[in-house]
């Protein structure tokens, strides 16, 4: 799965609202009314151009599994930018459960990869935060977490409350692909 930009201006967004709402046919939800609050903040960061806030869905190639706010900005007590992840949202289909609930763990790993790729491409940070959807998801980042500060590869992974916090070594990730 990869991370794509949405934007109003280039078709995307519309792509996206047209996904979301055929898999919300498969669901007794209709997209009008699925996740208002976070698609309201997603779509107003597809409507601008900005070069630090975007709109982003993770997709397989086929549909769009999550969406979710990519904002750069300096933040206390970080030296240097920090990328956070906000207002995630899985796709009606994964959400009521029509997928297999097994795709829900392999979006949200998917979703950080792609999280740690943007750092190193289109919204460069030395940190990413990503906030999680719910207290089991953070019992989910911390076994992750864990498991990340262990492999070496960053200099520090913490999950604080709902946040997953990522801070990378000094250099880019060449490794990430």
């Amino acid at each position: 799965m990869e991370i794509v930009r949405l934007l109003v201006q280039d078709g995307s967004w519309k792509a996206f609202e047209e996904d979301w709402s055929n898999q919300c046919t498969n669901t007794p939800d209709e997209f009008d009314n699925f996740c208002p609050a976070s698609i309201n903040m997603i779509r107003a960061c597809a409507e601008e151009k900005s070069t630090a806030n975007w709109a982003i869905g993770l997709t397989d190639g086929k549909k769009i599994m999550a969406a979710a706010i990519a904002i750069r900005a300096n933040q206390k007590p970080h030296i240097g930018h920090v990328l956070r992840i906000r207002e995630v949202t899985v796709c009606p289909e994964l959400d009521y459960g029509v997928l297999p609930e097994s795709l829900y763990g392999d979006t949200l790993i998917s979703l950080l990869n792609g999280a740690v790729k943007l750092s190193e491409s289109g919204l460069r940070a030395k940190h990413i935060k990503m906030h999680l959807r719910s207290p089991s998801d953070s019992v989910f980042f911390k076994a992750v977490g864990s498991a990340l500060d262990k492999s070496g590869v960053f200099a520090e992974v913490e999950a604080h409350g709902a946040w997953l916090t990522i801070s990378k070594a000094s250099g880019s990730l060449k490794a990430i692909k």
